[in-house]
């Protein structure tokens, strides 16, 4: 599942990622994108939490609680959980292949 994960993060935020990341690295490199958007184009990164479906209330409440910690830090690790949360729910819901024509509906 990680490299569907770098390959999803890397659609979404439109960066070049390496397919062996640690989480901890592509954590990093997430935050980065962020602080960035943070301190340019503030509207954008809206758009792109939005987009991902990051929940809104979580976010105020992660960012209330952590006071002065990396912001960026916490946008990006919930942005990390959404991505995993999409994929797994994918391949839960994944369709099989193997039923044939008449049994499809």
């Amino acid at each position: 599942m990680e490299k569907e994960l770098i390959q999803s993060l890397q659609q979404v935020l439109s960066l070049q990622l390496a397919d062996t990341l640690t989480k901890e690295k592509l954590k990093h490199i997430i935050a980065e994108r962020v602080n960035d958007l943070i301190q340019h184009d503030f509207a954008q990164l809206t758009q792109l939490l939005y987009r991902i479906d990051i929940n809104e209330a979580r976010l105020k409440k992660l960012l209330n609680e952590a006071g002065e910690k990396d912001a960026a830090g916490i946008i990006a690790e919930l942005i990390i959980e959404r991505q995993v949360e999409k994929l797994e729910s994918r391949e839960q819901f994944k369709q099989d292949n193997d039923i044939s024509e008449e049994d499809k509906w």
